[in-house]
């Protein structure tokens, strides 16, 4: 049986949510540097991000569900208030100070800044939120509510 690589996640977590997911749809899969990736979290994901695996003829569903689920980093890329696809990822404005602190002890301690400072804002409507959509968890349009 042959495995082919589904997705590489953030973290650990992540990996064993979507692991649970394949699972609960009878599709088996096995993580792979899951271990680096607890002790490098926060560092480089190329480095440290965790791979599922599934067999080759299980695929294609496997995709389907990550699809489902709203898993593929590349078809998030939607506003969930207004639909735009004009974003941009910064930094928490309300969350500047503890952001600077957390780079300050990363510099002088060796140890990772965290994830939890970023944010993804919509120029169109202005909203601010963790994660885009993809175009099928749009919101509905005004005519259709």
């Amino acid at each position: 049986m042959k495995t082919v690589r589904l997705i590489t996640c953030n973290d650990a977590m992540q990996a064993h949510i979507l692991q649970g997911a394949l699972e609960n749809e009878g599709i088996g899969s096995v993580l792979h540097n899951e271990n680096l990736s607890s002790l490098l979290n926060g560092y480089v994901n190329s480095i440290a991000g965790v791979d599922i695996l599934v067999a080759e003829e299980n695929y294609e569903a496997a995709m389907l569900i990550l699809k489902s689920n709203q898993m593929i980093p590349e078809e998030l890329k939607f506003c969930p208030e207004c639909g735009s696809t004009d974003l941009r990822f910064g930094l928490c404005k309300k969350h500047r100070g503890r952001t600077f602190g957390a780079a300050v002890a990363s510099i002088f301690g060796g140890i990772p800044p965290g994830k939890n400072h970023w944010e993804y804002v919509c120029k169109a409507c202005g909203a601010a939120f963790d994660n885009p959509v993809d175009e099928h968890h749009q919101p509905k349009s005004p005519k259709e509510l």
